[in-house]
């Protein structure tokens, strides 16, 4: 019975996730009129001497895209041997100039692309070079091959389900593997479903089959390997079929890949739609939050205008940085969240600790005494120590005082007269010491949106992964 409620549940899903005809004709026409503009521009200013091809890529060419939900990618194919430096202004160039009407900007990953959004379709122009195959020269260069090698490795039904295995991720917030997400990509979706051949079979896998010292390859057996590739040091190893030396699992985060493995687990057991559908984490029990908000320290700051990876990237080092920090001293903190809202330049990062305070006394473990360098080491770092001891196992102990013990006003300080004991990025610094706010929450009765919300995902637990 379980098997066929599965079954139709996943035709359900896909009913609400394929295209219309309709859908599919609006995009090809908006595609065909931008090569169209594209062409126009690089005839009408000689520049077809460094272009050699403008190709369609991303889940839009290969046909496993999402209802409602693609992005157009085309790639301009520039000649090998252009410099680098010419090869980013001819890009932006052409892009920016072609769409001009569409009031086109700028984007960066690797090297910067131009992104319109035209009659709600989002357009992306990316630069790119016309390599042998495994010649790359920029990041980009890959993308016509993955574009290629899926379109004659997977069959309709495949790419049906890939289409089903981005609900499932998109649902638990682990697809897309930008920096703010850390997730699935959209082409690591269509490498599991070319490798394990379908929806249910991928999960069955994750579920069941998978250790962190497997190496995923369509090409080979996913058995347990040496890992002796310096890229192979991710949680999960993915390995690009067009590229064996890169792995797609590096831009997955060990959190990521822990959520589609327990998540896998509960649908195969219990299917249901509530995997396919994000989960309201906004609606968190106030008694839940008013039992927690003495144990929730809340830092948020303004920044000046970046690309959201960069934001992103350096949020998460903050945030890192200022657990560390804390937790040095002496605080110990449970959960950490940490949120964007690039609508208003404004960044928010929510702790969860065991207790705000601690205590004014600190125990400091030293080495054992027989090391005897590092126990005069010891003796001349703690000096000021009033009480120092070796135990019963040979270890040499002391005790400090604190200067601090409520963790809002050691930070407040640290901030205001130390900041460099933290490591704020270099990039984020004088935004960050300029506008940051720091308070427990229940001393800030008064939450705007953005505050409430990253509250709400710090304290609510995902009933489908538990």
């Amino acid at each position: 019975m379980k098997s066929m409620n599965i079954h139709s549940l996943i035709e359900r899903i896909l009913i609400d996730s394929v295209p219309s005809t309709d859908e599919e004709e609006r995009l090809i026409d908006c595609a065909n009129s931008v090569r169209k503009k594209l062409d126009s521009y690089i005839l009408e200013h000689n520049l077809e001497q460094y272009i050699t091809d403008i190709v369609f890529g991303g889940s839009f060419a290969k046909g496993t895209w999402l209802k409602n939900e693609t992005d157009i990618d085309i790639f301009l194919k520039f000649r090998y041997e252009l410099d680098y430096d010419h090869f980013e202004t001819l890009g932006k160039q052409i892009g920016m100039q072609s769409l001009t009407e569409y009031s086109p900007y700028l984007r960066y990953a690797d090297h910067p692309y131009v992104e319109a959004v035209i009659e709600g379709i989002k357009v992306n122009i990316v630069p790119c070079f016309d390599v042998p195959f495994g010649k790359w020269k920029s990041a980009a260069d890959r993308s016509p091959f993955h574009t290629s090698y899926m379109i004659n490795h997977l069959n309709q039904q495949q790419k049906n389900q890939v289409r089903v295995l981005k609900r499932f991720l998109k649902a638990l917030k682990i697809y897309g593997a930008e920096i703010s997400v850390e997730g699935f990509s959209g082409y690591v979706c269509e490498v599991l479903i070319s490798k394990f051949g379908s929806f249910l079979s991928t999960l069955e896998f994750f579920s069941k089959k998978f250790s962190n010292k497997m190496i995923i390859s369509i090409n080979e057996n996913t058995v347990s390997l040496e890992r002796t590739n310096v890229n192979h040091n991710s949680f999960a190893i993915i390995l690009d079929p067009i590229d064996q030396n890169r792995n797609l699992g590096s831009a997955i985060s060990a959190r990521s890949v822990a959520i589609m493995i327990q998540a896998s687990r509960r649908f195969l057991s219990n299917p249901s739609e509530k995997y396919f559908t994000s989960q309201n984490i906004f609606a968190v029990q106030n008694n839940l939050k008013n039992l927690l908000s003495s144990f929730i320290l809340v830092i948020e700051f303004t920044y000046t205008n970046r690309p959201s990876d960069v934001i992103w990237g350096q949020l998460k080092k903050l945030t890192k940085s200022i657990i560390g920090f804390s937790e040095s001293y002496g605080f110990k903190i449970f959960r950490s969240i940490c949120s964007v809202n690039d609508k208003e330049n404004h960044c928010v990062i929510a702790l969860l600790l065991e207790s705000t305070t601690i205590s004014s006394l600190s125990l400091k473990v030293g080495p054992e005494i027989l090391r005897i360098n590092d126990v005069e080491k010891f003796a001349e770092a703690n000096e000021k120590s009033p009480l120092k001891w070796i135990d019963n196992n040979s270890i040499t102990k002391c005790i400090l005082f604190r200067d601090h013990t409520n963790i809002k006003e050691y930070l407040k300080y640290v901030f205001e007269n130390s900041p460099n004991l933290i490591g704020i990025p270099k990039g984020l610094k004088t935004d960050f010491l300029g506008s940051q706010n720091i308070y427990l929450l229940n001393q800030h009765p008064k939450l705007d949106l953005h505050v409430s919300n990253t509250i709400s995902e710090l304290i609510t637990t995902d009933d489908r992964l538990f």
